[in-house]
């Protein structure tokens, strides 16, 4: 497979699994042999079970594709993630918090099929877990650090 239709895969993945939360399109998507590095995931039902824990925790989940770049068997995108958080994530209870995250995310391709799912991720984590309410605004730290070296 090429270039192109490794591009046109990868947007199948967020649009079908993500957007559309149709996981019966999982085995189109992904090679058999499927590994997640961000959450650590393995195999086709193991990224299905990760969809599934963030549909129920942002049934709002939605990607958008920003930018896409590629070389070879490997895909880079610079991506759009928003939703409502309205369950449980990581053990912070969803109270309606709007998030919104630009991540820049590799994957890797193998007979057409996404083989390894963000083998590389570039992500402000710091505002995410600001935006769900489990860390403070940035300048509340910057005081907080400040007032801790008088």
């Amino acid at each position: 497979m090429g270039i192109e239709e490794n591009k046109k895969t990868l947007l199948r993945f967020f649009n079908e699994l993500y957007n559309n939360q149709d996981y019966s399109k999982a085995d189109e998507i992904l090679h058999e042999d499927f590994v997640g590095m961000l959450p650590p995931i393995k195999g086709i039902e193991g990224q299905k079970q990760n969809n599934q824990l963030w549909h129920s925790a942002a049934p709002d989940l939605h990607y958008e594709i920003l930018e896409m770049l590629a070389e070879g068997d490997k895909v880079v995108v610079f991506l759009e993630f928003t939703c409502t958080l309205t369950g449980d994530f990581q053990g912070i209870q969803g109270r309606g918090q709007q998030i919104t995250r630009r991540p820049v995310v590799i994957y890797e391709f193998k007979d057409g099929k996404i083989i390894r799912g963000a083998t590389r991720v570039v992500n402000d984590a710091l505002s995410f877990y600001q935006q769900l309410g489990a860390l403070p605004p940035t300048e509340e730290i910057v005081k907080s650090y400040n007032d801790s070296l008088k």
